[in-house]
């Protein structure tokens, strides 16, 4: 993907889980796109393992109202 600079960042922490959430711009280039990785520590160690994927600017609506949606039946009764 090449070099990038962080524009802005965020986390959120679940027990022995994080959430980042970092909107990067490719260097030389007005286009930014959304990095979520999650952080967890496996086992007693300090070792953790990390999964991420990117979000372009195109994509986050649609993953934004999959995610309501899909969220919203977890409060249902």
């Amino acid at each position: 993907m090449g070099k990038s600079n962080t524009v802005k960042s965020s986390h959120v922490r679940f027990g022995r889980r994080t959430y980042f959430f970092d909107v990067n711009q490719k260097s030389g280039s007005d286009k930014k796109y959304l990095r979520i990785t999650e952080s967890q520590f496996q086992g007693e160690g300090k070792e953790r393992k990390y999964n991420s994927f990117i979000l372009f600017p195109e994509e986050v609506k649609d993953f934004q109202n999959n995610l309501n949606e899909v969220a919203g039946f977890l409060s249902e009764s």
